[in-house]
């Protein structure tokens, strides 16, 4: 994963809290993922899904099964990021509602919250994104980067900005 791609989830989990970002109604569901493979707003694809035994296998040796109250009811999935590399992105994620098939995409929204941080589980909504900021840059605005919400490129981590490509976590709005 790159670096850059772990900081913007860094970042917009530090500032999920703090920021105006509304999840929108188009959500799928809430889904359960580790830190590093949280990239919201970044579309991803479902390579598999994974069996029962597999899923049990991975919260066992994670030390994650006792997270859920009924790890029965949650499904595991192989996603894939496509951040541009030659190399693939690949995480899993947890979901007890949301209907993945292989093949399909989605997004993470910026709504992320540490469900565990020891663990650094993440919680977040699928298909929702973030929807506004505030006059000082907040989480960016949909789409805008800068210091006061809409300068192209003039943000930073303490700001709002990330880099010049989209407000808190690298984004921006769809």
């Amino acid at each position: 994963m790159k670096k850059g791609a772990l900081a913007a989830g860094a970042v917009a989990l530090g500032t999920a809290g703090a920021s105006t970002a509304a999840a929108q109604d188009d959500s799928d569901g809430e889904v359960i993922v580790h830190a590093e493979d949280y990239n919201p707003g970044v579309e991803f694809t479902v390579a598999a899904s994974l069996t029962d035994s597999a899923r049990d296998d991975l919260l066992d040796e994670t030390g994650a099964a006792d997270e859920f109250d009924t790890p029965d009811d949650w499904d595991a999935y192989i996603i894939n990021y496509d951040l541009g590399g030659s190399a693939p992105s690949m995480g899993v994620i947890m979901s007890e509602n949301a209907d993945l098939s292989q093949g399909d995409s989605d997004t993470m929204g910026e709504d992320g919250e540490f469900r565990n941080p020891s663990l650094a589980m993440v919680e977040a909504t699928l298909g929702a994104s973030g929807n506004g900021g505030n006059s000082n840059g907040g989480n960016g605005g949909n789409g805008d980067t800068g210091t006061d919400g809409g300068d192209s490129g003039a943000g930073n981590e303490s700001d709002g900005g990330m880099d010049g490509d989209g407000g808190g976590g690298g984004g921006g709005g769809n």
